[in-house]
Order: C-alpha cells, then sequence, then structure tokens
C-alpha cells in the first residue's frame, strides 16, 4: 500500500485517540519513542495539547530545553502517521544529537513514503520559523531515516561514536532557501 494524501497539523484534541494508538504501536514493539516528544507523560490530553502549544510559544520551558514545535501528519483517514518535533534553536548538545528536526512514522504505516513527506513538510515548518540551515542527525544503522535524509536533500557533514548513546551518529545539513 502506498502513502494517501496527507497534511501536516498542528496537535489539537480531537486526535486523541489516534495519538494513543500511535504512541501503543512504538510501545508494544519495544521501540524507542521517536519523536521523545509523544512519550511525555500527561494527565490529560488535554494538558498535554496544551502543553505542545506552549513549547512552541517557548513558555513553561524545562531549563536547558529551545521551544519546540510539534507537528502530526494526518492521513486522508484522519489517522496520525507520523509525527515531527522541530526545535527552534540548537544547543551544543542538539547540534551533536537530535539536530533540528526528530519525526517517527506509526510502525504500520511504515515503507509507505510518510518519513519522506513529514519530513518534507516539516522542513517548510522550519523554513517559516526561519531556519535557513537545518541539522538532522540519525544512527548510521538506521538506512532507512539516513535515505529519507537524503531524499530531501541533506548532505552528510560528519558521523561520530558517541559512547553514551553507544552507536555512531551521522549529522546532516539540509540548506533551505528563504
Amino acid at each position: 500500500m502506498f502513502m494517501t494524501q496527507c497534511q501536516l497539523v498542528d496537535p489539537t484534541v480531537e486526535f486523541e485517540q489516534s495519538h494513543d494508538t500511535f504512541l501503543e504501536e512504538f510501545r508494544r514493539r519495544s521501540e524507542l519513542i521517536v519523536p521523545w516528544i509523544i512519550g511525555e507523560p500527561y494527565k490529560t490530553f488535554a494538558e498535554y495539547v496544551g502543553m505542545l502549544h506552549s513549547a512552541a510559544r517557548g513558555i513553561g520551558m524545562p531549563e536547558g530545553f529551545v521551544p519546540h514545535s510539534t507537528h502530526w501528519l494526518i492521513d486522508d483517514s484522519g489517522e496520525i502517521v507520523a509525527i515531527s518535533n522541530v526545535r527552534h534553536t540548537l544547543t551544543e548538545s542538539l547540534r551533536r544529537y537530535g539536530g533540528h528536526i526528530g519525526y517517527g512514522v506509526r510502525p504500520s504505516a511504515r515503507r509507505r513514503g510518510y518519513g519522506s513527506e513529514v519530513l518534507k513538510q516539516t522542513l517548510n515548518e522550519a523554513k517559516r520559523l526561519g531556519i535557513d540551515r537545518v541539522r538532522l542527525t540519525c544512527d548510521k544503522e538506521n538506512s532507512a531515516s539516513s535515505k529519507t535524509i537524503l531524499r530531501n536533500g541533506g548532505k552528510l557533514d560528519e558521523e561520530e561514536y558517541m559512547a553514551e548513546h553507544g552507536r555512531v551518529i551521522q549529522r546532516y545539513w539540509i540548506a533551505l532557501s528563504l
């Protein structure tokens, strides 16, 4: 099955059930939750959505965090198929690991082009935020992510073994014309 029409949207409470099943698919497979923001704890989903909107405005940020915007890629059936998170600026730590954009595709929706689509649409959001060069990182062993970054104009900058993560991390840049 190939990718259907999809749209990048800001988080809203109407997608609570889809968000819950998205997260549950990662947990059932014991996979690292990507991007990290979808695994953040909350009391109510409305509180979670409110926290995401505040984070995009830089309100209530924990020490060491930067403003970040979360977006959901919705397919034509109204399901969240991918989630992205854009960090508006980089700390030295994010420059080394994490970059400007993190994204994840629902496990049941993989290999259909949603990774490339969510990155493409999120790059447009980064451009809208005034970011002219986007840093992306991925595990060297994650060939699907590497291919997705390359398909979206990524240029490999460097690789580094990061002992704290126990693996080689690749770092890419994507130039955005403003």
